[in-house]
């Protein structure tokens, strides 16, 4: 039988930290809302009050409706938790605008050792850790996430309540179709969640199979907005595609990994594969073809975009992208040119004051121990570049390199971008085209049969073998323009990595 992954439990682990008499403990999350219903919850359970701060309302006790008198700034907030006795959990929100305040710093020093005879914490939440250098020895980093499917069951009838107040909804889902609903809406905070729902409501009236798939691509839009994590429109099948017979046939393999049935035999879902290969070659459509032969989502991380200027913010968002691939399986996650977001010496670490080198850290403990399926698909084209680390196995299932199609195949890709085009194929000599167009890759030599048509087009004349024999005449391949690049290429693949075609 396969081995299930333990879910985690935030409640318990925030208690644990808590009962470990940690001082500070950062909440990392963007939903203060959950961390102060998880926060009251722990509290409950371990018999303390909690006290709630903000900068607008001030220190005020959870179950009384005053707050603590002059407590609005930091350092009075900070002096009241000080001169109050006995344990208690304060959760102290958008505090780390104020850690630059060298007298707060000094505050919540002094109050850690308050802290360490009692049951209390400094509960901190921002969407992001920044701690001053005095206190990173005493802080607990604690990360809510994002919420599970379960989470979003709760919310959906609350929902459509509040909906039907102006104006009744034809529900006509089961429980089975509210779960699947609340597994479209994994991936989101509770916020984006409840405002994805309700829109589609207010936009139906009905809660049936087509709100499950429009939350979907609602889900799409509001993830799109990140600009790290998006998901694509799935591509073509295997048939679009020359060539590439050893990879197609591994994926076919696998093609039901991701079922129960596959579960109950034993199985555990492929962990990806990295596809090397020649520019052009098709890397790229292969990824898009593995999620509509599967039929699950694909969503593209981009790793360039992954990188910000604020200290600390590219490593979060990788995280948060690795999470919210995790929530939305099963899916294809496609990271496109890996060798961009990830250094492989210690010199361009040293350039990025480690930046990098952290990154890819991050990447290979989630390419390790996920659980999820989730079936990454990298394509790299300098595989120079790219650590040893992430090449072991391990990281991935195979290594595949792709080069330059062969005589047939490309005699397939002529077949196919004239059917795309509207030719027939069976006008044109495609066994002079192939012989010709030795050493083109698919993406050229889709750009020779574009080429023909406006020049045919532009000539009054319609397009035959003539004129694209003359385009491949006048065009130089990559082939040629980099070729040492490309024999280089080979020549690592040799013996590390499983032909693709």
């Amino acid at each position: 039988m396969a081995v299930k992954a333990k879910k985690r439990d935030p409640r318990k682990e925030l208690k644990l930290l808590i009962q470990s008499r940690y001082p500070i403990i950062y909440v990392e999350t963007w939903e203060e809302e959950r961390a102060q219903e998880l926060a009251e919850q722990v509290a409950e359970e371990l018999g303390v009050p909690l006290y709630v701060w903000t900068v607008t309302t001030g220190l005020v006790r959870v179950g009384t409706r005053n707050p603590l008198y002059h407590s609005e700034s930091p350092r009075a907030a900070l002096s009241n938790v000080g001169s109050l006795r006995g344990d208690a959990l304060f959760l102290l929100k958008d505090f780390h605008r104020h850690w630059e305040d060298p007298e707060v710093v000094r505050l919540v020093r002094d109050l850690q050792a308050k802290f360490r005879g009692r049951k209390s914490s400094l509960l901190v939440t921002a969407p992001t850790v920044s701690v001053p250098m005095e206190l990173q020895k005493d802080v607990a980093r604690f990360q809510l996430g994002l919420p599970e499917a379960k989470d979003f069951q709760q919310v959906i009838l609350p929902l459509i309540k509040e909906v039907e107040e102006s104006g009744r909804i034809v529900k006509a889902l089961d429980g089975s179709g509210r779960r699947r609903l609340a597994r479209n809406l994994s991936g989101l905070t509770l916020a984006e969640g409840r405002r994805v729902l309700r829109r589609c409501l207010l936009s139906r009236r009905r809660l049936d199979q087509q709100t499950i798939l429009d939350v979907l691509m609602a889900k799409r839009e509001e993830l799109g907005r990140s600009g790290v994590l998006e998901f694509v429109e799935l591509g073509e099948n295997f048939a679009g595609l020359a060539d590439l017979r050893n990879l197609k046939k591994w994926l076919q393999r696998r093609r039901g990994a991701f079922t129960p049935e596959a579960e109950k035999f034993g199985l555990r879902p492929p962990r990806g594969i990295l596809i090397l290969g020649v520019q052009g070659c098709g890397k790229s459509l292969l990824a898009k073809a593995v999620a509509f032969e599967w039929q699950i989502p694909l969503a593209r991380l981009d790793p360039g975009r992954l990188y910000d200027k604020y200290i600390g913010e590219s490593e979060k968002q990788l995280r948060q992208s690795l999470e919210g691939a995790a929530k939305m399986a099963p899916l294809v996650l496609w990271i496109d040119e890996i060798e961009k977001g990830f250094a492989a010496s210690a010199g361009a670490a040293d350039v990025d004051a480690g930046l990098s080198q952290r990154m890819l850290g991050t990447l290979l403990s989630w390419l390790q121990e996920k659980r999820a399926p989730v079936f990454v698909t990298a394509t790299c084209n300098n595989i120079s570049t790219l650590p040893p680390e992430l090449l072991r196995k391990g990281r991935f299932d195979e290594i595949f390199f792709v080069d330059l199609p062969d005589a047939e195949a490309r005699r397939q890709v002529f077949r196919i971008h004239l059917e795309k085009r509207q030719r027939n194929p069976e006008e044109f000599d495609l066994e002079a085209l192939a012989a010709a167009a030795q050493d083109f890759s698919g993406a050229e030599l889709e750009q020779v049969v574009i080429s023909g048509l406006y020049t045919a087009f532009a000539a009054k004349k319609p397009l035959d073998t003539g004129v694209l024999l003359a385009e491949l005449k006048s065009t130089y391949p990559l082939a040629v323009t980099r070729r040492e690049d490309i024999e280089r290429l080979r020549q690592w693949a040799r013996g590390r990595a499983v032909p693709a075609n």
